[in-house]
């Protein structure tokens, strides 16, 4: 016999059992309730996104010849947000300067045409400079949630800080577009 060493092997009886049953089951429960947590989150996450791409058509400002007909918001790349915007613009129906709201999803770089709010999502987030150099002449708000698109082109970029969604403003981009930014949004935002 090893020194030292002791071994105990204990019969399996119907007490381990269950005590190793209900503790499997108590595992499983507290994996399946933070999963089923996280997809709430990136769903709640979503809409409040989309709640917040809205808003910003209250508290920034598009140059006049942009301001007649609809409101178009353009979604590029895969993202939920797309239904969450749709959802939204069919109890929405109106900006609040009353212009007809609009979502539109694009496939492609080329197929980006005149709108007011352009998503970029994280998927299509490495044709941001196409995009960029596409658009840079039209007055269209930039918003990606993708850390540092701020600095890469976009005007605003949704971040999470301490659990909170938050966003990024790039006042230099929103200028060099001719987006006149209200001063209260401004102070909401995390300035880069």
């Amino acid at each position: 016999m090893a020194s030292g060493l002791l071994l105990q092997i204990r019969p399996v009886t119907a007490n381990n059992l269950t005590f190793g049953l209900m503790n499997f089951k108590r595992i499983l429960l507290l994996f399946l309730a933070t999963t089923l947590i996280s997809t709430v989150s990136y769903a709640q996450k979503e809409k409040y996104q989309s709640l917040f791409i809205y808003n910003f058509s209250k508290y920034i400002k598009w140059p006049e010849s942009y301001n007649s007909g609809k409101f178009v918001i353009g979604v590029i790349g895969s993202s939920p947000i797309l239904q969450n915007l749709k959802t939204m613009t069919q109890s929405k129906k109106k900006t609040a300067s009353g212009a007809v709201l609009e979502v539109v999803k694009y496939n492609s770089v080329d197929e980006i045409d005149d709108c007011n709010i352009l998503f970029v999502s994280s998927d299509a987030v490495d044709e941001l400079n196409r995009i960029d150099s596409k658009t840079s002449s039209k007055p269209i708000l930039i918003v990606t949630d993708t850390p540092g698109m701020a600095m890469e082109g976009a005007v605003i970029n949704f971040v999470e800080k301490n659990g909170k969604i938050k966003f990024e403003l790039n006042q230099k981009n929103a200028e060099s577009r001719k987006l006149v930014v209200s001063a209260s949004l401004a102070s909401l935002a995390i300035l880069i």
